[in-house]
Protein backbone atom coordinates (compact mmCIF):
# COMPACT_ATOMS: atom_id res chain seq x y z
CA UNK A 1 0.00 0.00 0.00
CA UNK A 2 1.22 3.90 -0.75
CA UNK A 3 2.26 5.93 2.22
CA UNK A 4 -0.66 8.61 2.95
CA UNK A 5 2.20 11.16 2.05
CA UNK A 6 2.47 9.36 -1.39
CA UNK A 7 -1.17 9.80 -1.44
CA UNK A 8 -1.82 13.48 -1.16
CA UNK A 9 -0.18 14.61 -3.44
CA UNK A 10 -1.43 12.48 -6.25
CA UNK A 11 -5.13 13.60 -5.17
CA UNK A 12 -4.02 17.46 -5.65
CA UNK A 13 -2.51 16.66 -9.05
CA UNK A 14 -6.17 14.64 -9.81
CA UNK A 15 -7.91 17.39 -8.66
CA UNK A 16 -5.62 20.20 -10.79
CA UNK A 17 -6.33 18.56 -13.63
CA UNK A 18 -9.91 18.02 -13.50
CA UNK A 19 -10.37 21.24 -12.86
CA UNK A 20 -8.29 22.60 -15.95
CA UNK A 21 -10.07 20.57 -17.83
CA UNK A 22 -12.83 22.08 -16.53
CA UNK A 23 -11.83 25.29 -17.48
CA UNK A 24 -10.55 24.73 -20.87
CA UNK A 25 -13.57 22.98 -22.01
CA UNK A 26 -15.77 26.42 -20.44
CA UNK A 27 -13.32 28.41 -22.42
CA UNK A 28 -13.79 26.62 -25.56
CA UNK A 29 -17.75 27.17 -26.01
CA UNK A 30 -18.24 29.38 -27.94
CA UNK A 31 -22.14 29.30 -28.01
CA UNK A 32 -24.65 28.88 -30.45
CA UNK A 33 -25.35 30.70 -33.88
CA UNK A 34 -28.13 30.74 -36.69
CA UNK A 35 -31.70 31.65 -37.02
CA UNK A 36 -34.37 29.17 -35.91
CA UNK A 37 -38.12 28.87 -37.23
CA UNK A 38 -40.64 27.35 -35.42
CA UNK A 39 -41.35 24.13 -37.37
CA UNK A 40 -44.16 22.50 -35.01
CA UNK A 41 -45.85 26.31 -35.71
CA UNK A 42 -45.62 26.32 -39.35
CA UNK A 43 -46.90 22.57 -39.93
CA UNK A 44 -49.99 23.31 -37.74
CA UNK A 45 -50.41 26.55 -40.12
CA UNK A 46 -50.90 25.08 -43.11
CA UNK A 47 -54.40 23.74 -42.32
CA UNK A 48 -55.26 26.20 -39.29
CA UNK A 49 -55.89 29.94 -38.75
CA UNK A 50 -52.29 30.89 -37.22
CA UNK A 51 -53.34 32.98 -35.29
CA UNK A 52 -55.15 30.38 -32.96
CA UNK A 53 -52.48 28.45 -32.52
CA UNK A 54 -51.13 28.38 -29.35
CA UNK A 55 -46.95 29.10 -29.44
CA UNK A 56 -44.58 30.89 -27.15
CA UNK A 57 -42.31 32.06 -29.91
CA UNK A 58 -41.69 32.09 -33.59
CA UNK A 59 -38.20 32.01 -33.98
CA UNK A 60 -35.14 32.11 -31.88
CA UNK A 61 -31.73 34.11 -33.67
CA UNK A 62 -28.70 33.25 -31.57
CA UNK A 63 -26.87 36.85 -31.82
CA UNK A 64 -24.16 35.31 -29.49
CA UNK A 65 -22.70 33.09 -26.98
CA UNK A 66 -24.87 33.91 -23.83
CA UNK A 67 -28.03 36.15 -25.50
CA UNK A 68 -30.68 35.04 -28.49
CA UNK A 69 -33.51 37.78 -30.14
CA UNK A 70 -36.51 36.12 -29.49
CA UNK A 71 -40.18 36.83 -32.05
CA UNK A 72 -42.76 36.60 -30.61
CA UNK A 73 -45.22 38.28 -33.14
CA UNK A 74 -45.34 41.79 -33.08
CA UNK A 75 -42.62 41.83 -30.09
CA UNK A 76 -39.25 40.86 -30.19
CA UNK A 77 -36.94 40.55 -27.58
CA UNK A 78 -33.24 39.83 -26.51
CA UNK A 79 -32.79 37.25 -23.80
CA UNK A 80 -29.62 35.44 -22.27
CA UNK A 81 -29.29 32.07 -22.39
CA UNK A 82 -27.22 29.54 -21.10
CA UNK A 83 -25.55 25.80 -20.74
CA UNK A 84 -26.89 23.67 -17.85
CA UNK A 85 -24.69 20.16 -18.54
CA UNK A 86 -26.44 18.64 -21.95
CA UNK A 87 -29.41 21.48 -21.92
CA UNK A 88 -29.31 25.33 -22.24
CA UNK A 89 -31.63 27.53 -20.33
CA UNK A 90 -33.01 30.97 -21.56
CA UNK A 91 -33.19 33.05 -18.44
CA UNK A 92 -36.12 34.61 -17.03
CA UNK A 93 -38.21 33.25 -20.21
CA UNK A 94 -41.45 33.07 -17.95
CA UNK A 95 -41.18 36.16 -16.08
CA UNK A 96 -38.17 34.94 -13.46
CA UNK A 97 -38.75 31.62 -14.09
CA UNK A 98 -35.88 30.07 -16.59
CA UNK A 99 -37.35 28.08 -19.65
CA UNK A 100 -34.86 24.55 -21.24
CA UNK A 101 -34.05 24.02 -24.09
CA UNK A 102 -32.34 21.28 -25.91
CA UNK A 103 -30.07 20.78 -29.17
CA UNK A 104 -30.84 17.44 -30.90
CA UNK A 105 -28.39 15.38 -33.04
CA UNK A 106 -30.32 16.76 -36.50
CA UNK A 107 -29.18 20.28 -35.52
CA UNK A 108 -32.85 20.76 -34.77
CA UNK A 109 -33.57 22.64 -31.22
CA UNK A 110 -36.55 21.37 -28.46
CA UNK A 111 -38.11 23.81 -26.63
CA UNK A 112 -39.85 22.63 -23.52
CA UNK A 113 -42.82 25.06 -23.65
CA UNK A 114 -45.56 22.32 -23.67
CA UNK A 115 -46.71 23.80 -20.76
CA UNK A 116 -46.74 27.06 -21.45
CA UNK A 117 -49.05 26.89 -24.42
CA UNK A 118 -51.06 24.16 -22.60
CA UNK A 119 -50.32 21.38 -25.38
CA UNK A 120 -48.87 17.73 -24.94
CA UNK A 121 -45.25 18.23 -27.30
CA UNK A 122 -42.74 20.63 -27.19
CA UNK A 123 -42.39 23.24 -30.18
CA UNK A 124 -39.34 21.63 -32.70
CA UNK A 125 -37.23 24.75 -34.06
CA UNK A 126 -35.41 24.17 -37.45
CA UNK A 127 -32.17 25.75 -38.71
CA UNK A 128 -33.53 28.81 -41.51
CA UNK A 129 -31.56 27.73 -44.78
CA UNK A 130 -32.35 31.27 -46.05
CA UNK A 131 -29.65 33.60 -47.25
CA UNK A 132 -30.54 37.09 -45.74
CA UNK A 133 -29.82 39.74 -44.52
CA UNK A 134 -32.96 40.92 -42.37
CA UNK A 135 -33.61 39.92 -38.74
CA UNK A 136 -35.82 37.61 -39.52
CA UNK A 137 -36.90 34.35 -41.62
CA UNK A 138 -40.57 33.31 -39.90
CA UNK A 139 -42.36 34.82 -42.17
CA UNK A 140 -40.75 34.04 -45.21
CA UNK A 141 -41.61 29.98 -44.23
CA UNK A 142 -45.05 31.17 -43.22
CA UNK A 143 -45.24 32.54 -47.02
CA UNK A 144 -44.44 29.31 -48.19
CA UNK A 145 -46.21 26.79 -45.79
CA UNK A 146 -49.55 29.16 -46.52
CA UNK A 147 -50.15 30.50 -49.90
CA UNK A 148 -46.31 31.21 -51.99
CA UNK A 149 -46.47 29.83 -55.86
CA UNK A 150 -48.01 30.85 -59.04
CA UNK A 151 -51.89 31.52 -59.51
CA UNK A 152 -54.14 31.84 -62.47
CA UNK A 153 -56.66 34.96 -61.58
CA UNK A 154 -60.08 33.48 -62.80
CA UNK A 155 -62.84 36.13 -63.55
CA UNK A 156 -66.30 35.23 -63.52
CA UNK A 157 -64.97 31.53 -64.05
CA UNK A 158 -62.86 32.48 -67.15
CA UNK A 159 -59.30 32.44 -66.90
CA UNK A 160 -57.31 35.47 -66.97
CA UNK A 161 -54.09 35.55 -69.22
CA UNK A 162 -52.21 37.22 -66.16
CA UNK A 163 -50.22 35.22 -63.84
CA UNK A 164 -50.37 36.37 -60.54
CA UNK A 165 -47.60 35.47 -57.84
CA UNK A 166 -47.18 35.33 -54.16
CA UNK A 167 -43.12 35.29 -53.34
CA UNK A 168 -41.78 34.05 -49.94
CA UNK A 169 -40.50 36.78 -49.19
CA UNK A 170 -43.71 39.01 -49.24
CA UNK A 171 -43.66 40.51 -52.67
CA UNK A 172 -46.61 39.66 -55.24
CA UNK A 173 -47.55 40.74 -58.55
CA UNK A 174 -49.59 39.99 -61.55
CA UNK A 175 -52.75 41.09 -58.41
CA UNK A 176 -54.26 44.60 -59.30
CA UNK A 177 -51.36 47.31 -58.23
CA UNK A 178 -50.66 45.55 -54.88
CA UNK A 179 -46.71 44.80 -54.62
CA UNK A 180 -46.54 43.75 -50.64
CA UNK A 181 -48.60 41.11 -49.00
CA UNK A 182 -48.54 40.06 -45.16
CA UNK A 183 -50.51 36.90 -43.46
CA UNK A 184 -52.05 37.71 -40.45
CA UNK A 185 -50.64 35.10 -37.32
CA UNK A 186 -50.42 37.41 -34.38
CA UNK A 187 -51.27 40.51 -32.53
CA UNK A 188 -54.61 42.63 -33.07
CA UNK A 189 -55.39 41.45 -36.82
CA UNK A 190 -56.50 38.05 -35.76
CA UNK A 191 -59.61 39.30 -34.32
CA UNK A 192 -60.11 41.76 -37.30
CA UNK A 193 -62.75 39.51 -39.13
CA UNK A 194 -65.73 37.98 -37.66
CA UNK A 195 -66.09 35.08 -37.53
CA UNK A 196 -62.25 35.08 -36.80
CA UNK A 197 -60.69 33.61 -39.76
CA UNK A 198 -57.33 33.64 -42.10
CA UNK A 199 -56.30 37.42 -43.31
CA UNK A 200 -54.10 38.40 -45.92
CA UNK A 201 -52.84 42.55 -46.06
CA UNK A 202 -52.08 44.37 -49.27
CA UNK A 203 -50.23 47.35 -49.90
CA UNK A 204 -49.14 49.18 -53.31
CA UNK A 205 -46.74 51.99 -54.09
CA UNK A 206 -48.63 54.52 -52.16
CA UNK A 207 -48.14 52.61 -49.02
CA UNK A 208 -51.97 52.24 -49.17
CA UNK A 209 -53.44 48.88 -47.70
CA UNK A 210 -56.42 46.88 -48.22
CA UNK A 211 -57.24 44.12 -45.75
CA UNK A 212 -58.66 40.97 -46.97
CA UNK A 213 -60.20 37.72 -45.85
CA UNK A 214 -58.89 34.21 -47.96
CA UNK A 215 -59.71 30.68 -48.13
CA UNK A 216 -57.41 28.01 -49.28
CA UNK A 217 -58.52 24.37 -50.16
CA UNK A 218 -56.59 20.98 -49.01
CA UNK A 219 -54.92 20.39 -52.11
CA UNK A 220 -53.46 24.27 -52.10
CA UNK A 221 -54.68 24.44 -55.80
CA UNK A 222 -57.53 27.12 -55.38
CA UNK A 223 -57.05 30.52 -53.36
CA UNK A 224 -60.22 32.77 -52.51
CA UNK A 225 -59.55 36.48 -51.41
CA UNK A 226 -62.59 38.07 -49.78
CA UNK A 227 -63.94 41.73 -49.37
CA UNK A 228 -64.86 42.77 -45.84
CA UNK A 229 -66.70 45.20 -44.17
CA UNK A 230 -65.13 48.30 -43.86
CA UNK A 231 -64.18 49.42 -40.32
CA UNK A 232 -66.81 51.04 -37.97
CA UNK A 233 -65.99 53.93 -35.72
CA UNK A 234 -65.19 52.97 -31.87
CA UNK A 235 -66.30 48.93 -32.93
CA UNK A 236 -62.34 47.05 -32.79
CA UNK A 237 -62.77 44.38 -35.63
CA UNK A 238 -66.19 42.48 -36.11
CA UNK A 239 -65.77 42.88 -39.74
CA UNK A 240 -67.74 40.55 -41.97
CA UNK A 241 -66.49 38.51 -44.89
CA UNK A 242 -68.13 39.45 -47.72
CA UNK A 243 -68.24 38.92 -51.74
CA UNK A 244 -65.27 36.93 -53.88
CA UNK A 245 -62.62 39.43 -54.36
CA UNK A 246 -60.36 37.43 -56.53
CA UNK A 247 -60.28 34.01 -57.76
CA UNK A 248 -57.27 32.36 -57.82
CA UNK A 249 -56.21 28.64 -58.99
CA UNK A 250 -52.69 26.76 -59.46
Amino acid sequence: MKSLPFLIPSILLSVIFLTGCKKESESNYTGLSGKFVNETFLKQAADSIPGLIPVYCYELNFTSKDSVDILYGFEQSRLAYKKDGKKYLLVHALQEKDMSFTVNDDKTITLVDSAWNGVTRNSTFKESTLSTEQKWDFENYLNQQMIAGEYALFKADKQAEKKVNFNADGSVTGLENFKRYNLCYSGDCVGEIYPISNSITFSNEKKEVFTYAFKTDKTRKKLGIYQIEGPVKDIKGERAIKELAFDLRR
